[in-house]
């Protein structure tokens, strides 16, 4: 390797400098710092974690999507479909804060690889098992992928991308979570009525396996993170995620309305299954762009709390129009569902960004992991209760109203957060 100077006399020479054979460059530089390089790395980047988060939150979006065929399948009640989602999102929540201790200590790779098993696992045991009881223990392998996902995909973009680079990154993973609903709901049903719901999971496993192949390809083992037992600092997390972690177990329980909402297309407006998997998808392709352009803005602005309470009302709006369309006409489940997409299904986005900005890269496994408990403790005992009050009622409106009083109380905690000084 050569380069030229200028001599004194102004006689240009060359001068030879050593070569210098290093090992692969870790993600980090290649991301940060390799501006020739960083384009094509990035965007694998940033596709796997989109990816990983779509097949590690598909668990219990699929079962609501699938929610008629498994009813009637196993012959059982609304109130015990709720229960096997509730088990996954409620054991999810109570493995968040531990996988979060665990990412932080083992790094965001090896996080991931085991989030590709365990899910590749749920899917097939949910294609194989005969029985509803048996359903209930498989659901505990897709809890531990869906509490895996943000943990680790967060701890992976706090090692690999500087502050003021990370909001788009964020978006496009978080979005991952709604192209997949989106694509879920668009190809289970079909294939349900096709072939049946089990050779559904049994297709949908094959995605974990394949990226479980490609991520030491794209994810190199110098960029893991920490190594193993390599211990985090045991400072004090900041105020910030105590108050998410609250707001995400307010949007947590409001957004959990969306498993039953094929059900209420089906049941209560007299639809087609196929377009009851139409309007969840709906929801999920409007999330995608909603979930990167809420977090960019948010990122932009360093405004993450006024961000996240114009979710919470955009979001009342949204319930509301699922609710007036039993007694209006079936369509407002249209735009409903649109501003359902830009409000509780993108609040995550801005969330986790929230997180990777407040706790910094030596905490984002942990942080996360608490305000996952939040959220997915929401996530997991609204089901039981809105399938319950359905069982028993025969009707959706209390479900509603209890999801539209969720979100009032999700902006308020938005407000009451904004006394404090060390939020924006």
């Amino acid at each position: 390797m050569t380069t030229e100077a200028p001599s004194q006399g102004g006689v240009e020479h060359r001068r030879r400098l050593p070569i210098v054979l290093t090992g692969p460059k870790p993600l980090e530089s290649l991301l940060v710092t390799n501006t020739e390089t960083r384009r094509g790395p990035k965007a694998a980047f940033a596709g796997l974690l989109f990816a990983a988060m779509g097949i590690a939150i598909l668990p219990a979006a699929s079962l609501g999507i699938l929610a008629s065929f498994i009813i009637d399948d196993l012959e059982i009640s609304r109130a015990k479909f709720g229960l096997l989602v509730a088990v996954i999102n409620i054991a999810a929540a109570v493995f968040s804060p531990l996988v979060g201790r665990v990412t932080d200590r083992i790094g965001g790779r090896s996080a991931l690889l085991l989030l590709f098993g365990a899910s590749a696992l749920f899917y097939v045991a949910l294609g194989l098992v005969p029985s509803y009881f048996l359903l209930l223990v498989v659901g505990l392998a897709g809890a531990y992928a869906q509490a895996s996902a943000n943990p680790a995909t967060n701890k992976l973009i706090a090692g690999a991308l500087p502050a003021g680079e990370r909001g788009v990154t964020t978006g496009v993973k978080q979005s991952g979570v709604q192209a997949g609903i989106f694509l879920a709901g668009l190809t289970l049903p079909s294939i349900a009525l096709a072939f049946g719901w089990r050779a559904a999971y049994l297709l949908l496993a094959l995605v974990p396996v394949l990226l479980l192949a490609v991520t030491p390809s794209v994810i190199p083992r110098a960029s893991a993170g920490k190594r193993v037992g390599e211990r985090t600092s045991p400072a004090r997390l900041p105020a910030d995620i105590w108050w998410l972690m609250v707001y995400g177990f307010l949007m947590g329980f409001a957004g959990a309305v969306t498993f039953l909402i094929p059900l209420f297309v089906e049941e209560s407006l007299g639809l087609d299954p196929r377009v009851a998997g139409f309007t969840v998808a709906v929801i999920g392709f409007v999330a995608v762009g909603g979930r990167i352009v809420w977090s960019r803005y948010a990122e932009q602005t360093d405004r993450f709390r006024l961000t996240l309470g114009l979710l919470a009302v955009i979001s009342i709006g949204a319930v509301v129009g699922f609710w007036l369309a039993e007694y209006v006409t079936a369509w407002l489940i249209l735009p409903a569902a649109v501003a359902l997409a830009l409000g509780s299904s993108s609040w995550n986005s801005v969330g986790m960004l929230a997180v990777i900005t407040s706790a910094g890269a030596e905490a984002t496994g942990r942080a996360s992991g608490f305000v996952l408990l939040g959220f997915l403790t929401g996530l997991g005992v609204a089901p039981p209760i809105f399938g319950a009050i359905v069982d028993r009622t025969g009707q959706y409106d209390l479900m509603w109203l209890l999801s539209a009083t969720a979100l009032i109380l999700a902006a308020a905690v938005t407000f009451a957060w904004g006394r404090s000084p060390t939020t924006r």
